[in-house]
């Protein structure tokens, strides 16, 4: 599902140079039957998003046609599982040291829906002065940073680390994680007290 989520690209078909994107819709279709279905906003919710976003149909088009899907569950709950892999998997290939069960990580993932509406991930811009590593990442040859990317960035004991991370045109996060136990769940659940909501981190 992650795959073809990485793929989707609302301004061009960027993400399907290789025409295996519906081949991945297919695989996720099978699975999940009725995703798609849910994914679709109605034609009041389309109206209302395109609003928000400053979206405007072009002549003939409608609001269903051009505003940006929903993000049913099983969306996050992959993303989820997604982001908790390649950041433990990221901290290993960077430290050399297995990322501790104890440890805690929190997740805040955004879609290509910032894009469209701020032309850029606000929240990549409040961390752009965070020091890290951005890895030049190449497949057989080629680059590879149109497609996918990421930044790490870590405590000079390792205790601490954000990663960065963005595929493409279609999605981009950042996991906040500690080796300490309890740090990173105790931080949310203060703030989930302070406000009376979850808020946008998901606790991986």
């Amino acid at each position: 599902m992650v795959a073809m989520l990485a793929r989707m690209d609302p301004t061009g078909d960027s993400g399907n140079q290789d025409g295996k994107q519906v081949g991945y819709m297919k695989n996720v279709n099978a699975r999940f039957p009725a995703l798609f279905k849910r994914m679709m906003p109605t034609a009041v919710e389309a109206r209302r998003f395109n609003r928000v976003m400053g979206i405007r149909p072009e002549p003939g088009q409608t609001h269903q046609e051009i505003c940006p899907v929903k993000v049913p569950d099983e969306v996050h709950d992959a993303v989820c599982v997604f982001a908790r892999k390649l950041s433990k998997g990221v901290y290993y290939q960077t430290t050399g040291q297995v990322f501790p069960e104890q440890g805690g990580l929190a997740l805040n993932w955004f879609t290509n829906a910032d894009l469209m509406s701020e032309g850029k991930y606000p929240v990549f811009e409040l961390l752009r002065e965070v020091s890290g590593v951005v890895p030049q990442l190449k497949r057989a040859g080629a680059d590879l940073s149109e497609q996918f990317q990421y930044k790490i960035s870590l405590a000079d004991d390792g205790t601490v680390m954000v990663l960065q991370a963005i595929f493409g045109k279609a999605f981009g996060f950042v996991v906040f994680g500690t080796t300490v136990r309890g740090v990173i769940e105790g931080i949310i659940e203060r703030l989930r007290a302070a406000t009376g909501r979850t808020g946008p981190f998901a606790l991986l």
